[in-house]
């Protein structure tokens, strides 16, 4: 179903395999099980159901708090993620999410704050923060100003909350319940129930008692 508000340029979808999107549309609402199969270029995208993008997506701003596919490239001001979003590759200024957070390919951002679950292949960003409420994954993690640590809040076991990573690369690198195989950066605190293969530092780093690094490698700069 579709409802139409012409003062806001608005669209509304409940339901059904869409094709054929207002091309002067704005402001793009869905709240129920919608498939959208035409390229997307809108103010906003407010999704409250279950909704899966088969094209490309261009917007300002994107909010989801239901389960949201992206199967193509996005390109995105802002993301507020509170249910399940899964995306395939994009560009986004600022994203935020309190669910969890899935990355086919790869991902460009600003700056990305999690709280929850994030599972990528790559994540290239400025500043990186991820509270941890379950099991993370990451191919390759690279951000000038990273920062790894447990949500207090979840009630899971502190052994399910943890980030698995091959690569971590940035400027100023705090972790904590994270396993890596190579850990690169200036400054790198490696804090409680780490596990890294190989630190590289430029600068300094510290590592918590009940963490273990296999190999610490002095790079000087560049």
């Amino acid at each position: 179903m579709i409802i139409l508000n012409q003062k806001l340029r608005t669209v509304t979808l409940t339901n059904g395999n869409i094709k054929d999107l207002a091309a002067d549309c704005e402001q793009l609402n869905i709240r129920g099980f919608v498939t959208l199969h035409q390229k997307v270029h809108v103010k906003k995208i407010s999704t409250h159901g279950h909704s899966s993008f088969h094209s490309r997506i261009e917007a300002q701003m994107l909010n989801s708090s239901g389960s949201c596919t992206i199967k193509d490239f996005c390109k995105i001001n802002e993301i507020k993620n509170a249910g399940s979003l899964n995306m395939h590759n994009g560009q986004v200024t600022k994203l935020n999410s309190s669910g969890k957070l899935s990355i086919e390919q790869d991902l460009e951002a600003e700056t990305v704050d999690a709280i929850g679950i994030v599972k990528a292949k790559e994540i290239l960003a400025k500043l990186f923060h991820l509270k941890l409420s379950g099991e993370s994954r990451i191919g390759e993690l690279n951000a000038d100003e990273i920062c790894i640590e447990k949500d207090k809040i979840s009630v899971l076991p502190l052994l399910k909350k943890k980030l698995i990573c091959h690569c971590i690369k940035g400027k100023n690198i705090r972790l904590s319940y994270t396993n890596a195989e190579v850990v690169e950066g200036d400054v790198v605190t490696v804090g409680s129930n780490c596990r890294v293969k190989t630190l590289y530092y430029t600068d300094s780093y510290s590592i918590a008692p009940n963490a273990k690094v296999e190999q610490i490698v002095r790079r000087e700069k560049e």
